[in-house]
């Protein structure tokens, strides 16, 4: 099993040069909504599901949607 790599993003996997996620934003549900921020400087709206995993990254701006510890997911 891979240890998790906060330097790491779903675009770039194990990779240990990575940026991290300009934002993070922590949730209580795996599946998340991602508007950029809302108003000219957003993005269209996007939904992500986690999947087998505790986080997500935004594939327009980047931002980090990672699950709460204690929650459920649901």
């Amino acid at each position: 099993m891979t240890k998790h790599n906060p330097n790491t993003d779903q675009m770039t996997p194990g990779d240990p040069n990575a940026i991290p996620a300009p934002e993070v934003v922590t949730v209580t549900s795996k599946r998340v909504k991602c508007d950029g921020g809302g108003g000219a400087l957003g993005h269209p709206v996007v939904f992500y599901d986690m999947g087998e995993e505790n986080f997500v990254e935004c594939l327009y701006c980047d931002r980090r949607f990672v699950l709460a510890d204690g929650a459920d997911g649901h």
